[in-house]
């Protein structure tokens, strides 16, 4: 769900992992459950309410059965009750000031041969947050992200002519235009060979299988393609 909003997200599976993790990052904030293996979630928040660097970062306790008013004694900022909604999620967000959108427009080029196909996809990238340039066959998505340098390209792999690779291989060999993300969406069966030839010239394509399509699923590759691969120490 953090995803989907367009967050980049750590995961730990328990509190010592978190306690690991947490100092070597800037955090805007930390989601915790409080039956955790080891440390448990009250240990947590009395560990990091004493560390200066995460003292400042807010928590939100996300659990299944828990005391509301203890958790925000011990220090979190929020509570939710596991299952938790999209919508709850976001207004929790918003109580903590932590609304995420780009101040100007991701520019995304789609291309497909299929309109049908490419007005679906763009229906799931609305304005204000994205401004969508259409592309209807490999030459003119090449032509385009000369023209345009997108900030992402969204790509079919099967198309007449001109096809997906022959896209990818176009914009991972210019210079101008190789460090454009590209994210695939396709209806085939991708083979091993098949990623093998998309990632052949640096940098890996992530694969989206139009079987599997759903809006928040789709937008959570398109932030994770948007952002930069985190670097472990």
């Amino acid at each position: 769900l953090l995803e989907a909003e367009g967050f980049l997200v750590l995961h730990a599976n328990s509190g010592e992992a978190a306690l690991d993790i947490a100092p070597r990052h800037t955090l805007s904030l930390i989601t915790l459950d409080i039956q955790l293996p080891g440390i448990d979630g009250w240990e947590f928040l009395l560990a990091i309410r004493n560390s200066e660097a995460l003292a400042r970062v807010p928590v939100v306790v996300i659990a299944g059965l828990v005391d509301p008013h203890m958790a925000l004694v011990g220090g979190a900022a929020g509570v939710m009750q596991k299952p938790i909604s999209r919508a709850q999620l976001r207004a929790s967000l918003a109580n903590l000031g932590l609304q995420h959108g780009p101040e100007t427009p991701c520019r995304v080029l789609i291309v497909d041969d299929d309109p049908m196909a490419v007005e679906v996809t763009a229906a799931f990238l609305p304005t204000p947050g994205f401004a969508v340039t259409r592309a209807y066959g490999g030459h003119e998505a090449i032509v385009l992200a000369k023209q345009l340098l997108p900030d992402l390209i969204v790509l079919d792999l099967m198309m007449p002519n001109v096809n997906g690779f022959d896209v990818t291989e176009a914009i991972r060999c210019d210079p101008a235009t190789s460090s454009i993300p590209i994210l695939v969406v396709t209806a085939n069966h991708v083979t091993l060979e098949d990623r093998e030839a998309l990632n052949g010239h640096g940098g890996q394509v992530p694969i989206v299988e139009k079987s599997g399509f759903n809006h928040a699923s789709f937008i959570a590759e398109v932030r994770r393609a948007l952002v930069p691969a985190v670097v472990n120490d």
